[in-house]
This record gives C-alpha cells, structure tokens and sequence, in this order.
C-alpha cells in the first residue's frame, strides 16, 4: 500500500483534531469523555487557537486515496512550543464537555505536569503527538509516518530523535523499539507517585533509511 506524507495545513486541521481525539482514547482512556463529536471540537478549537503553531512541523500521513490517516509533529530546540491549552480552552471545555468531563480532563492534565520531560538536548528533536487512526493501525502506516518524521530532522541538521511514551504502553514501545529506539530517560522519584509515569526513547539518525512506500511533498496552499 503506497502513503504519502507532507507537512499539515490549516485545511487539515479537522482531520488532526479527529485523530488527536483518537490519541487520548488510545493512550489515556477515559481523559476525554462525552461525545466524540464535542471531543472534537474541543480539540479542533486547540488547534485554531495555536494559529499557525498547530501546523508548524506538523506533517500527515494520507493514504492513496489522499484521505489524512495519521499525523506527527517534531519540536525541535529553542522553537515555540505549540500551547496545548491556549487561552479559552477552559471556557471552551465546560462549554462543549459538560462540568463533570471538563473536571476530568482537567485532573488528568495537571497530572501530567509532574511527569513532563524538559527537552533540551541540543543535537535532537523531539517527535509527539504521533497517531494513525485505528482501522489504518497495523499495516505498515506508522513505520512510514515516523520514516518521514525522521527523514525530516535530518534534513534539518539533527542527528538524534526523541519520543516520549507512558511507561504502560508497552505495544508503544516495542513498536519504537523495532524502529532502533532505545530507552534513555525515565520518570522515577516522587514524581511516579503523582504523574502518569513514561520513559524517553532515543534514535541515532546518521544511517537512518527511510521507508519503502513514502513519498514526501510540500505543503499545498489549500
């Protein structure tokens, strides 16, 4: 099956929003809660309210109907970190979630706070918010996705990339694992106790080869 993957546009930000939405189902169920539809829109007013943020260094992954099945995103050192909770989103998820969803989204988020990893390795770029969606999941679409996400730091000059995954997700990790990720970082201390534990993944990028069945273009103005 042949994928093609380019960077994101503001076009494509309601198919980033629906795949975010399916990010938390699969890595912290129960964060997001009510209907989809209104998980969504949460997500998607995340994503207008960051501007060109959400799309910078963002890419997606389409199939060969040209349909977004999945999307990444690089940060890479001393670039603008794209704000996950802009100005509004509080308002905006009692308004669409509902009190009681909106509460537990919060409590799950200030949960994570004490687990966040501080990127400041000057030599490497730290790949997130990676998902394919589900019914494209085990065909080979992920490989190509982080392929590309990788092929893209190295033309920026970096020669290491970083992840970090919830130390429960182990499907997660043996999956990085076959990709030559190993594990350098790991929350301990108090801090378990409190966050939700993950461990930091790292791949040397010098003798990367990217994926067989990816294409890369540049970004449409549509």
């Amino acid at each position: 099956m042949a994928f093609t993957v380019r960077p994101a546009t503001q076009a494509d930000i309601p198919d980033l929003a629906r795949l975010i939405v399916e990010l938390y189902q699969a890595e912290m169920p129960g964060a997001l809660t009510g209907p989809v539809e209104k998980q969504i829109e949460l997500v998607r007013f995340t994503l207008e309210a960051n501007g060109d943020k959400a799309v910078h260094h963002r890419y997606v992954l389409c199939n060969e109907r040209g349909m977004v099945i999945g999307t990444g995103m690089i940060e890479f050192p001393g670039n603008g970190r794209f704000e996950r909770a802009p100005n509004g989103t509080v308002a905006t998820a009692f308004r669409t979630l509902g009190v009681f969803p909106a509460l537990r989204l919060f409590g799950v988020v200030a949960r994570t706070l004490f687990g966040v990893y501080r990127h400041t390795d000057p030599q490497s770029a730290l790949i997130h918010t990676v998902v394919v969606t589900r019914s494209e999941r085990s065909n080979g679409a992920g490989a190509v996705l982080m392929h590309a996400l990788e092929s893209a730091i190295r033309e920026f000059g970096y020669t290491r990339a970083r992840l970090q995954v919830l130390a429960w997700n182990t499907g997660a990790q043996r999956f990085y694992e076959r990709l030559g990720y190993t594990t350098i970082w790991r929350l301990s201390g108090w801090r378990v106790l409190l966050s939700w534990p993950s461990v930091v993944m790292e791949k040397a990028l010098e003798d990367c080869q990217g994926g067989e069945h990816v294409s890369t273009m540049p970004a449409s103005s549509g």
